[in-house]
């Protein structure tokens, strides 16, 4: 990636194409940076919508998309009103991660996940248009459902103000379609991993983490014996199903984002040990990590393939090869801040 430019505020022009406008709301983390350019490659015309930091450096697209900045919650307002004006899809990313962080400032995870998301539905209803938003929500919404396979009809139990924080939006989003502002497409993403241009949201990658230990030289840490199940999805696989809920077979719909093949922690972490030549190392798990700790999970992708089409992701080993390889030719800068970014968090693997 290009070191991109300073973000200074306003609107910077960027391209258009005949797809119609797509609005990505936190296009600058994890996901939004890949689903951004994912989209620019396919010819979309992608406008950003963000907050204005004076340390913000945006990436190597930004001159290729429309770029609605805010430096508050007064001028957020009138942000979105412009973003929203003629755009056909928003995908609503903004948002703070993190189940155990979550439930130590509950507020703080109520004002950023759930707040600004009735703002933004509140300026969506001012529209004269229907647009359609695609919700980044999440696996942990299910809460503990042991080797069961989790189709979209299995009822919400979630275990942190995170998850309870995604239900909350996920049933504004269905009021808001009720009511005609809106059509929606929730997704619940399960455990993403792959290279991570923005260096945030390090409490909820956690093979990045690991990954990024690895090329440091440090051992990677797994809590407990690391035996539970999870469906680790490459970043790659995530963005093109992202990509494709725009479309009008996903309107008014719940899927499971995830490969459908779970494997467990342990193997994962031994794969990267295998590629990198790291060591392995087991810890006892900490009391607040171990009360949101969810246990295995078997997700079943069924309702996505048959709405998005069928897709064959990345298998764990390649995906993570090519994660190690990516993170390897960014060099020392990128690992170092990915390094500084996770280490805030410790190895939640608890999260999504």
């Amino acid at each position: 990636m290009a070191a991109g430019r300073p973000l200074t505020g306003g609107v910077s022009p960027g391209g258009k194409s005949e797809d119609g406008v797509c609005l990505v709301w936190g296009a600058f983390g994890f996901i939004g940076q890949h689903l951004t350019r994912h989209l620019l490659d396919a010819g979309v015309h992608v406008r950003v919508l963000c907050r204005s930091k004076p340390d913000l450096v945006v990436p190597d697209w930004a001159e290729q998309v429309e770029i609605f900045s805010f430096d508050s919650i007064s001028s957020f307002e009138g942000a979105v009103r412009r973003a929203l004006d003629g755009a056909a899809v928003v995908y609503a990313f903004a948002g703070s991660s993190g189940a155990v962080l979550s439930n130590r400032k509950p507020l703080e995870s109520l004002t950023d996940n759930c707040e600004v998301q009735l703002r933004f539905l509140a300026a969506c209803a001012e529209l004269k248009s229907v647009p359609h938003v695609v919700f980044p929500s999440s696996r942990l919404v299910y809460g503990p459902t042991g080797k069961m396979v989790v189709s979209e009809e299995h009822l919400p139990n979630p275990q942190s103000m995170y998850a309870v924080h995604k239900v909350c939006v996920e049933q504004y989003l269905e009021v808001a379609s009720y009511q005609g502002h809106i059509t929606y497409t929730i997704c619940r993403i399960t455990n993403p991993y792959g290279y991570d241009p923005s260096a945030n949201g390090g409490s909820y990658k956690i093979l990045n983490y690991f990954v990024s230990n690895a090329l440091a030289g440090k051992p990677i840490t797994l809590f407990g014996d690391g035996s539970q199940l999870r469906d680790f999805i490459h970043i790659s696989d995530v963005v093109e199903r992202l990509a494709a809920c725009r479309h009008a077979a996903a309107r008014n719909q719940v899927l499971n984002i995830a490969t459908g093949v779970s494997r467990t922690l342990r193997e994962a972490a031994e794969t990267i040990c295998d590629i990198t030549g790291a060591g392995l190392e087991f810890e006892p798990w900490p009391a607040d990590y171990l009360a949101v700790e969810s246990g295995d999970f078997v997700c079943s992708v069924n309702k996505a393939d048959i709405t998005l089409g069928p897709h064959t992701p990345k298998g764990l080993r390649t995906g993570l090869e090519e994660t190690v390889e990516t993170y390897r030719r960014a060099g020392a800068g990128a690992l170092s801040t990915s390094l500084k970014r996770n280490n805030t968090a410790r190895h939640n693997y608890v999260v999504r």
